[in-house]
């Protein structure tokens, strides 16, 4: 598939429904890495952090990713978060634009919204994740993760882009 053009998107109050099903979508690809189940109506359990995109709090927002001008994903990132660093807190690629550039022209794309620090996590055993975001920081950056540590089940990254930088 070559995709011409992605991107974002900050999600507005309107958005919200969509993200609640493309959230659904999002889970039902991480039970592979969760062993999350379904409710009895067939959904996955609601989680009180997706509320906050939604209020006026702490710099918290949301972002559609756009491949074509279909819609192919979102992001969820807290602006403001510890150590003066933004937190890459949700990121999703629909399997149908996996491997084609998408998602490393998203996350750019998400990153270059706010040079200095910014932090992210992935779950232990999901390496696929592990190896994107390698790649993705190193090809920003031009080098790894300033820190790299293990978390209980997952594995934390923390990276600085800097202001006027040119991706690689």
């Amino acid at each position: 598939m070559n995709i011409e053009h992605v991107e974002i998107r900050k999600a507005r109050s309107a958005d919200r429904e969509l993200f609640e099903r493309l959230w659904q979508l999002y889970l039902y690809d991480f039970s592979e890495f969760t062993g999350m189940s379904v409710r009895p109506d067939g959904t996955y359990p609601y989680f009180a952090e997706f509320e906050l995109y939604w209020k006026k709090w702490g710099g918290n927002c949301a972002y559609l990713i756009l491949a074509d001008g279909q819609i192919a994903g979102f992001a969820m990132v807290h602006e403001f978060w510890e150590n003066e660093a933004a937190y890459l807190a949700q990121f999703f690629v629909m399997r149908k634009y996996r491997r084609t550039g998408v998602g490393s022209r998203a996350a750019r794309l998400v990153f270059e919204t706010k040079a200095g620090r910014w932090g992210l996590h992935q779950l232990a055993n999901n390496i696929p994740a592990q190896r994107f975001w390698d790649r993705v920081i190193f090809d920003l950056t031009g080098a790894p993760a300033l820190i790299e540590q293990m978390e209980e089940d997952r594995r934390f990254q923390l990276f600085e882009l800097k202001p006027g930088r040119e991706p690689n």
